[in-house]
């Protein structure tokens, strides 16, 4: 009866030696590549993937925020700007991939009650925030409720941030881009599929097409949160072709409406979307929505300088000028495009 107590014991104690020896090196693999920015990034590679921006950028940058004096909001589209080219401030970059208006307003406000005070702000006005149904934030609970971030232990204790690890060691991506050594976001295009071809036949945006122009509210809400700082709204590049296909549901006019009153909301507004020699060219983009790193760094010195070229500047120019010159661009652009071709139904 004591040798099986003995024998019972001694398996105890090697199934828990083992489950710790487990433990220990899921916890260790994932300090090394830190999938969850907690720490430096991945020391092993210097590739850090956006498995979960919405944590990563809180686990990266809440422990220094008060060392920031200018915030970035936007999607994956601005998380490209280059934060070095905004000379004379250090700005903290939380575009999110995917991100839109409602989640902006969230991490916004969570910022502020952490002890963010920003002298800039630049926001990424998403086109499609004014489209079709405005899907529910997501977010961590933390954000919604004010709290601290999970801790270090008991996500990397966790399979799931191990698969993390072992994805970024394999180079599996989620996205087109990743983040190097310093946190600054790099394109990296990995498949042809949705290559941004200029002359191929354009047809219209597919459902849904509804415009929203009541949601100009949130954006101008956003800046209210922010009153000291000087505000900054842009229109991010986007294919002259994506344009195009957009103003063919007939909803370009009410958008560019609720552009108007967002733009009346900021002390800088600039559009890059409106088609231009940067849009209609293939150079400097994958697929029509993402641009390139010195695009974007073409783009900040512009928002800094005040200067629209080659887009539009929404404060000298009024809104009457501004949605002619969209139609005159898009009926110049139009004439260079093949015609889509018409099935008989």
């Amino acid at each position: 009866m004591a040798l099986r107590r003995k024998q019972i014991f001694a398996y105890l104690v090697c199934a828990l030696g083992t489950a710790v020896l487990i433990a220990a090196a899921c916890f260790l693999i994932n300090c090394l590549v830190d999938p969850l920015w907690y720490l430096r990034g991945n020391v092993l590679t210097g590739v850090n993937y956006p498995f979960n921006e919405r944590l990563s950028k809180i686990n990266r940058f809440l422990p220094r925020l008060r060392d920031y004096d200018c915030l970035i909001l936007g999607s994956s589209r601005s998380t490209l700007l280059p934060v070095e080219n905004f000379t004379g401030h250090h700005c903290v970059n939380f575009a999110l991939s995917d991100g839109q208006i409602n989640e902006f307003e969230l991490y916004a406000r969570y910022l502020l009650a952490r002890g963010l005070s920003p002298s800039l702000l630049i926001v990424d006005i998403r086109r499609e925030d004014f489209i079709g149904p405005m899907p529910p934030p997501d977010v961590p609970d933390f954000i919604r409720t004010g709290e601290d971030p999970p801790s270090i232990f008991a996500t990397y204790l966790s399979l799931d941030a191990l698969d993390f690890s072992i994805r970024t060691l394999r180079g599996d991506a989620p996205h087109h881009r990743y983040y190097n050594q310093n946190f600054d976001a790099v394109l990296e295009v990995r498949s042809s599929k949705h290559r941004y071809d200029p002359t191929a036949p354009i047809e219209p945006m597919p459902p849904p097409t509804d415009v929203h122009p009541e949601r100009a509210d949130f954006y101008m809400q956003l800046r209210q949160l922010f009153p000291s700082a000087r505000a900054i709204g842009y229109l991010p590049p986007e294919s002259a072709s994506i344009i195009a296909a957009f103003s063919m549901t007939g909803g370009l006019d009410t958008y560019l409406g609720a552009v108007g009153r967002v733009a009346a909301a900021y002390d800088e507004f600039l559009d890059f979307a409106i088609p231009s020699p940067l849009t209609e060219s293939p150079e400097g983009t994958y697929d029509g929505s993402h641009y390139s790193e010195a695009v974007n760094a073409r783009i900040a010195k512009a928002l800094l300088a005040d200067d629209a070229a080659p887009g539009v500047d929404w404060h000298r120019q009024d809104e009457a000028t501004i949605v002619a010159l969209y139609h005159e661009r898009l009926r110049q652009f139009l004439s260079t495009v093949k015609p889509a071709k018409v099935t008989s139904k």
